[in-house]
């Protein structure tokens, strides 16, 4: 997406900016006035005069042109995009994409709601509700133009008002009288001499079976137009009176009938951020611009592998709260994984993924194949964020992608889903330990600034500079007293290390519980290859030692050495040189001691070539 793209606005309720998830202030008065003019006729210039009007009521002073000029070029250095705003023949305009500006896609809802008469009345009151929940408010509420304001006002609120209305008449003709008293109510209040708007309570609550309130509605509408207006209520309230009165029915079918599809509901299913993130920036901004990012016929994938305690899905999670308002349909995160690491079938998954969509348990169809195809039907046109949890592999995760561009799929997963990349176009990211400059700030940020620099960095190289080994240390350390975290600290210099990486009481906050699933995960060689590794000394082995460490044939070491490297439990050095890391080689030992000890002995190993 180009930069200027990565720009959203929003103006049906307070203007707000937002640059990659992240809002933008623009705290002086009038360059909100010149930014909310341009946004209101996006796409199409704004004459100086009508700039001039908005911004100084009519009473420009002798340097306005000059103002504005320096106005707008503020106004470019703030959103970042130079070329967002552009210089007309005499005045200027935005060049907006119509999903970056919240009037625009409610305006296409509503005009796709319009078209689709022949879908019934379900599809457009969908489609009406969804395009009405993206009011906030008073259009252009914190803007401080009088004028302006009441152009919004007055042209967006007459808007707002119709596609209100077509929804009600859609509810209305599915038979959803008990569940409109409410809104109607409001609504006649708030607009007490609209007349249509009081038939529809009346036919409500007559349908309701509340005949004597639908007659009350009736005088209280009669009431208010004789005391404001001077005049009765037309001919159709009048007939409609009379019918109320007679007790005819005023529509066929069971007032309760509804057989449409529920309204759309934008569900935000993002876990809490950490307030202290700290790190990955790159890979942070990477992942938001292609997730931003829109092709045609492209779903913007990115895929986040790491190893156990690299902190994926802290990662995911803070690149998703960037985004979300990108996403006006809603930010969904699905666990792939069960409590105990296995992974989940994408039939239940998917079911899951259904009934976000607000389909009923009932309505779920049966199958994989139908099930996805479900699932794409109900995303069409629609702008979700999916963030997808810790998947096991590529095929697992392929039958949930949603078939338009408006979506965009965030996934972690311990292997990198090359697969992903290669046939669905998916961005790979891998995340690696933080520098040691981050470690110690977000120790710093977790334990307190007065713990010294060199304490820290300790910590920071006993963690492996790991997030979550950081986080768990840090956790460890707070609110102690200076002779307790000198205790614990002594404890992480010893070979016990992994078991002070943990939370006591809380099983899911321990090292040893990541380092577990990966492992877990990898069939029985692998896993035998990985605990043999803790034999090897100096931190490192060649192809040639590992056949030699299994005694098998070089192609079967170096096809389980690539898996290792694939669940991020060994990292290539150079071509012909692996490394594994000194938390996981603790983790090893663990295994080897547990599960292989003692008939393997590491002195035929120590002789095994290295180099």
């Amino acid at each position: 997406m180009p930069e200027k793209g990565q720009v959203t606005f929003r103006v049906l309720g307070p203007l707000e900016v937002t640059l990659a998830g992240k809002e933008i202030p623009i705290p002086a008065a009038k360059q909100r006035i010149l930014l909310a003019a341009l946004l209101l006729k996006a796409n199409c210039p704004v004459s100086m005069e009508e700039l001039f009007d908005y911004i100084w009521s009519g009473a420009p002073p002798a340097n306005a042109r000059g103002a504005v000029q320096t106005y707008v070029a503020r106004l470019r250095t703030s959103l970042q995009a130079p070329d967002l705003i552009v210089t007309r023949r005499d005045g200027y305009s935005i060049e907006v994409p119509g999903f970056a500006l919240d009037l625009h896609r409610f305006r296409d809802l509503v005009t796709r709601a319009e078209a689709l008469t022949r879908s019934g009345p379900g599809t457009q009151a969908a489609l009406l509700q969804q395009a009405l929940t993206l009011w906030r408010g008073p259009a252009l509420a914190n803007v401080p133009s009088e004028r302006l304001r009441s152009l919004a006002t007055q042209s967006l609120g007459e808007e707002r008002l119709t596609a209100v209305e077509r929804r009600i008449d859609a509810e209305l003709s599915l038979g959803r009288h008990r569940q409109m008293l409410a809104e109607l109510r409001a609504l006649t209040a708030e607009h007490p001499l609209h007349e249509r708007l009081w038939g529809w309570l009346m036919t409500a609550l007559h349908r309701s079976g509340r005949h004597a309130e639908a007659l009350e509605a009736f005088r209280r509408l009669r009431q208010v137009l004789r005391d404001q207006l001077g005049v009765e209520p037309g001919e159709d309230l009048q007939r409609l009176h009379q019918q109320v009165l007679g007790g005819e029915p005023l529509m066929n079918g069971d007032p309760d009938s509804d057989t449409s599809p529920p309204a759309w509901i934008a569900a935000c299913q993002l876990p809490l951020g950490v307030g202290t993130y700290v790190g990955q920036s790159e890979l942070v901004s990477e992942a938001t611009a292609q997730l931003l990012h829109r092709d045609v016929g492209v779903v913007p994938i990115v895929v986040v592998g790491g190893g156990p305690g690299m902190g994926k899905t802290a990662f995911a999670v803070h690149v998703a709260h960037r985004v979300r308002t990108a996403f006006p349909d809603g930010q969904w995160f699905v666990r792939l994984r069960t409590s105990d690491g296995s992974p989940r079938d994408p039939v239940d998954v998917l079911a899951e993924m259904l009934i976000s969509a607000g389909l009923d348990r009932a309505d779920i169809p049966d199958g994989l194949s139908a099930r996805a195809a479900r699932l794409r039907a109900l995303l069409a046109d629609r702008s979700v964020l999916l963030v997808l949890d810790d998947a096991f592999d590529a095929t697992q995760v392929r039958c949930l992608l949603p078939g338009t561009t408006e979506c965009a799929v965030l996934v972690t997963s311990g292997t990198n889903l090359w697969g992903l990349a290669a046939l669905e176009d998916a961005r790979v990211l891998r995340l690696e330990p933080l520098r040691r400059d981050e470690a110690t700030r977000l120790l710093a940020g977790l334990i307190g600034q007065a713990t010294h620099h060199g304490v820290l960095a300790e910590i920071a190289r006993l963690c492996d500079d790991l997030p979550l080994a950081l986080r768990l240390a840090a956790a460890n350390m707070m609110g102690r007293s200076p002779a307790e975290r000198a205790r614990y600290l002594a404890g992480l210099r010893s070979r016990d290390r992994l078991s002070l990486l943990a939370v006591t009481g809380d099983r899911a906050a321990a090292l040893r519980t990541s380092f577990d699933r990966t492992y877990l995960a990898l069939p029985a060689p692998a896993q035998r290859l990985f605990r043999l590794l803790a034999l090897v000394p100096d931190d490192e082995c060649t192809r040639q030692g590992v056949a030699a460490l299994l005694q098998v044939p070089a192609h079967e070491a170096e096809f389980l050495l690539e898996m290792l490297i694939a669940a991020h439990l060994v990292r290539r050095q150079i071509p012909d040189r692996f490394h594994i890391g000194p938390l996981l080689r603790l983790y090893a030992r663990e295994r080897l001691a547990a599960e292989e000890l003692p008939t393997v002995q590491p002195a035929p190993v120590a002789s095994a070539p290295l180099s």
